[in-house]
């Protein structure tokens, strides 16, 4: 298998998965959206946005740190995994044992779930960083099937547990229900757990390792990233964080529902990228050209990935809204005849900034594998700091408009910040011509949209998507082909069985 094909085939099963997990979390936000009210959902978006960001202190980019690291140095693959292991197990209890105790200090959160909702959140957590850690080894081996089997499985079990909750243990109860909502993502999560940790220990014994001196060298490698993904998740969760603090519990309820699509999505160019990354790390040293085509097919593939996903979802937006979540969440005219806007205005907004966060993950990758965390820690430093600003400034006027608006700002900044900054280690990676298509393409489907989408609304309301996002795709993926933006090289690339002379070299292995 080529390892065109290898990367594609890995990064499509960890695509089939996000989008299995991705439909049942549809399923459980339309469940809960109807059983909990406006201002409850958002205490529920609190929980996870607050939770996140303590985190984000025990991921501390270890994964992907990991990923590189078992690059360079295959032969100790067993060493690397169960350190880094037993680090991020070791900085979840520490760090989330702190965000736990903190909720009890802050006077909006006090008399509301929202301390208890962490402490549960919390320990489902560590359960999924441990899994998580586990996948790095998956990931060097180009074997993401396994790690989508295991999120698939658990997120049934989690949203089997959320539906039984409502439907059947406290179907008229909210409060009682809402810390089995919770409850469900602890049981879920060990079921991942054990499916992953069987599938990774068939390629290295797996196992908890505590060798200090190694700790000390891999964080001091991890910190700038580790640094980098803090911040990110800062400027991420900062809307909804401004919102809570600010008692705006139907404002996070709003910006909650389109954020749980962009948490979906912006997942994408981090697996495909983490695919990319050993290939990527081996060229980036010793051939610069092959490196450059390397990056030059990812920002095609970010491309074409993000513009349909923006079109189709500004075009839709009022229908993906109304299929997730009760008729309060959408926008409404009031008895007096003024426009009440909802998530969808939002969805419209965020969806905005996804295309250049597909973009700048790109090249953030790049300095990744250059080993330059130290300036994407720059790029996010910047980013979060323009991103509290904006929030600061935007979200106590305008509520979620404002703080959708902050997280599109602060995407626009990261995507120019880290352009500029890759470009002193490649340069030769824009493809015009096929970017010019890809838009052409997005333009003819957006079209076809605007055309059909409200004739088909009324008629069959939600159920229009059935129809409407089938022929979205068929009519950008006919255009795409018509235009000649998929090239004969890219489909050999994917589909040959044997390496290209001039594909990039494998990853160093055992």
């Amino acid at each position: 298998m080529s390892l065109a094909r290898k990367i594609f085939s890995n990064t499509a099963w960890q695509v089939i998965g996000k989008f299995i997990t991705a439909v049942l979390g549809i399923v459980s936000i339309k469940f809960i959206t109807n059983y909990l009210s406006r201002s409850t959902y958002g205490e529920y978006t609190t929980i996870y946005d607050y939770t996140a960001l303590f985190a984000i202190i025990a991921d501390f980019g270890l994964f992907t740190i990991a990923v590189r690291e078992m690059a360079h140095h295959g032969n100790k693959i067993e060493k690397i995994l169960g350190n880094v292991l037993s680090i991020r197990t070791v900085l979840a209890v520490a760090a989330l044992g702190l965000g736990f105790f903190v909720t009890f200090l802050i006077p909006a959160y006090r008399g509301t779930p929202i301390p208890m909702g962490v402490g549960i959140v919390s320990i489902a957590t560590v359960i999924t960083l441990i899994a998580g850690t586990m996948s790095s080894l998956l990931q060097y081996h180009l074997k993401m099937f396994w790690t989508s089997i295991a999120l698939s499985i658990g997120k049934i079990v989690t949203v089997g547990y959320i539906v039984l909750t409502i439907t059947v243990f406290y179907p008229n109860d909210p409060a009682a229900g809402f810390p089995h909502l919770l409850t469900a993502w602890i049981i879920g999560g060990l079921i991942t757990v054990l499916i992953t940790y069987r599938a990774a220990s068939k390629l290295a014994v797996v196992r908890f390792r505590f060798e200090l001196d190694f700790w000390k060298d891999i964080l001091i490698k991890a910190l700038p990233y580790g640094l980098a993904l803090m911040l990110g998740t800062i400027y991420f969760r900062m809307g909804t964080i401004v919102l809570s603090l600010l008692g705006e519990k139907e404002q996070v309820g709003l910006f909650g529902v389109p954020m749980r699509f962009v948490e979906i999505l912006q997942i994408v160019p981090h697996y495909f990228m983490n695919s990319v990354l050993p290939i990527l790390t081996a060229s980036i040293v010793v051939n610069r050209q092959r490196a450059e085509k390397i990056v030059r097919y990812a920002l095609n593939t970010m491309v074409t990935l993000s513009l349909p996903i923006l079109m189709g979802g500004f075009m839709l937006s009022w229908q993906l809204t109304a299929a997730v979540s009760s008729p309060e969440f959408l926008t409404h005219r009031a008895a007096d005849g003024a426009v009440i806007y909802g998530s969808d205005l939002a969805l419209r907004i965020l969806l905005g900034a996804l295309v250049f966060t597909f973009l700048h993950v790109v090249f953030t990758y790049v300095l990744v594998a250059k080993g330059q965390q130290k300036l994407v820690l720059v790029a996010n430093g910047i980013g979060a700091t323009i991103n509290i600003l904006l929030n600061v400034i935007l979200a106590p006027r305008y509520g979620f408009v404002g703080a959708a608006l902050s997280v599109v700002g602060t995407e626009i900044v990261m995507f120019v910040t880290l352009t500029l900054l890759a470009r002193r280690y490649l340069s030769n990676i824009w493809d015009l011509p096929f970017i010019a298509k890809t838009f052409v393409s997005t333009g003819a489907m957006g079209l076809v949209l605007w055309l059909t989408a409200a004739p088909l609304s009324a008629l069959f309301h939600t159920k229009s998507l059935l129809i409407l996002v089938p022929l979205g795709a068929a009519v950008f993926g006919l255009s795409m082909i018509l235009t000649r933006a998929v090239s004969k090289e890219m489909v050999r690339l994917i589909i040959q069985k044997e390496p290209a002379k001039d594909d990039p070299p494998p990853p160093l292995t055992p």
